[in-house]
């Protein structure tokens, strides 16, 4: 089995992480500034892209899965890459396989930052929508206004806490 392959398809994925990446910051402003289009447009983006990075990870574990069966390691099938790098033998091939682990694996964090930002900035909109939706949707002579604890019209809750009359 060829490592170039296995190492080819590592920069195409990192690559993939990298417009991923990009995708992730350029929606972020547009979360902020509740521009949907251009939001639908970048999700849109980014399914293309996550279809690529699966079917990219795919092919790399049943590669990986060839070299280590090739080298007599069957426990590893479509193993790691830190696994493969202590197998390897040609210098060249060792420290590129070790650049692409500490690329991929930088991408992959810094993609995870991006992405837990931008669902927080989800998270706050959609809090702030349904408190726009409770206070547009609240009867406003309900709980705001004085009304004399004995008087409280039929079939309301009376929100006093403690009974005088007993």
């Amino acid at each position: 089995m060829n490592v170039e392959t296995i190492i080819a398809t590592l920069e195409q994925q990192a690559e993939v992480y990298e417009r991923l990446l990009a995708l992730a910051k350029e929606k972020t402003p547009y979360l902020v500034g509740n521009k949907v289009e251009l939001i639908n447009a970048t999700i849109q983006k980014e399914r293309r892209l996550l279809k690529a990075a699966e079917e990219l990870e795919a092919q790399r574990m049943r590669l990986s899965g060839q070299y280590f069966t090739s080298v007599g390691m069957l426990r590893y099938k479509g193993g790691k890459i830190s696994e493969m790098i202590k197998t390897v033998t040609s210098p060249h091939e060792k420290s590129r396989l070790i650049e692409l682990h500490g690329r991929l694996t930088g991408l992959l964090d810094e993609l995870k930052h991006a992405t837990r930002l931008n669902q927080q900035l989800i998270e706050q909109s959609l809090k702030f929508i349904d408190y726009t939706i409770d206070l547009l949707s609240d009867d406003p002579n309900s709980q705001y206004t004085y009304q004399h604890p004995r008087h409280a019209p039929y079939g309301k809750p009376s929100y006093a806490r403690y009974d005088q009359r007993r």
